[in-house]
């Protein structure tokens, strides 16, 4: 869960949470007694929770993929046991009391969720239950608010410029409320990075409206347009169309800064070797995670995802990193022959911080 929680913004260092706080408000989520599970088939149960497996009563659905579970390791608890502040909880669904209390706090941290399961799309990428609306309240009574969200996948974020700080923490796990208090308090230093494309609306999407159940063929095999997007795929599609995303794909933030490059390429075998130097330019230490991206020429998708590496680096430390691009990721489809096929031609490196920050290309 440390290693996978991505802090997405923060300003003007609001994280991590200051020692001189003496107050700190926690809102929403269930943060007082745990962590929210993704549903399923293979649901599993926090091991201290009732007989029935659930730590929160009447949350639905009941049916599959419910129920909606959540595990008990509660952000608050491990907070408290971590500070020196009072550290206490509200629900939140007072919205105009969330924001009254938020005014008197040092730091508030509201925890927002999006349930998800097995076998069902969410009808839209926002946070339901009108918790858009409680972030921005409590936002505008303290500046010194801190979004935790726990999701199974990108939300749009109307808010964004209001808060200080987001994390990305995902459905954490059996630990996940201690992991979050950790990366909140600075014990660990954030070095997850997104799997996924957080887009700016729907709009941006190439299937931007949901068209419910699909047409199957004769064999009952659903059909789909793949025409739409092709190879370009996830990053690959906003790589394409130009459209700027509220966060790229592999992008994550640090409590210290890193220096990349000294980019050098060349082939081995059929794939490319690629090495460069990473160097912790700040004042704590912290994992960078540097990623190479190939780029051929007539490629449909505009460049890959080739290689990457997390590197731990000491304040002041420098690291020289090799890594090899496997030749399937330098392969297309070649429809003529029904098989993929490596193009002669040059071939184009990059090394980047996300797939929308390139710090530098060579070609091969």
């Amino acid at each position: 869960a440390e290693e996978g929680i991505v802090l997405l913004k923060n300003t003007a260092g609001l994280l991590p949470i200051a020692k001189t706080a003496k107050s700190i408000l926690l809102i929403g989520a269930h943060a007082d007694v745990g962590v929210l599970s993704g549903g399923g088939s293979s649901q599993v149960y926090s091991h201290n929770a009732p007989a029935n497996g659930l730590i929160v009563a009447d949350e639905f659905p009941s049916g599959f993929p419910g129920p909606k579970t959540y595990h008990a390791s509660s952000p608050m608890k491990a907070l408290q046991a971590r500070t020196g502040a009072t550290v206490t909880y509200l629900d939140g669904k007072d919205v105009k009391a969330a924001a009254a209390l938020a005014r008197k706090a040092d730091v508030v941290v509201v925890f927002g969720e999006q349930w998800t399961g097995e076998s069902f799309d969410v009808p839209d990428l926002n946070l339901p239950a009108g918790q858009n609306a409680l972030i921005d309240a409590v936002a505008g009574a303290n500046k010194k608010t801190v979004v935790v969200l726990e999701t199974g996948g990108p939300v749009v974020m109307p808010w964004l410029g209001k808060v200080g700080a987001v994390l990305e923490a995902w459905y954490p796990g059996t630990a996940g409320g201690e992991a979050i208090a950790r990366v909140l308090t600075g014990e660990i230093n954030p070095s997850g990075h997104l799997p996924a494309t957080f887009p700016a609306s729907l709009a941006q999407l190439p299937r931007p409206k949901l068209e419910g159940d699909p047409k199957l063929d004769r064999d009952s095999h659903p059909m789909g347009n793949y025409d739409i997007e092709g190879a370009a795929v996830g990053y690959k599609w906003f790589d394409k169309t130009g459209a700027k995303p509220l966060f790229p794909f592999g992008y994550g933030l640090s409590y210290t800064s890193f220096a990349m490059g000294g980019l050098t390429a060349a082939p081995e075998g059929k794939g490319i070797k690629a090495g460069f130097s990473v160097k912790n330019t700040g004042a704590v230490q912290g994992k960078a995670v540097a990623q190479v991206y190939v780029s051929g020429a007539g490629w449909e998708a505009p460049k890959r995802l080739g290689a990457f590496r997390k590197v731990d680096l000491a304040p002041g430390s420098e690291q020289v990193v090799s890594v090899t691009v496997d030749p399937r990721l330098l392969a297309t489809f070649d429809v003529a022959s029904g098989g993929w096929k490596i193009a002669g031609g040059d071939y184009k490196v990059m090394l980047a911080t996300s797939a929308a920050d390139v710090v530098q290309t060579v070609t091969v």
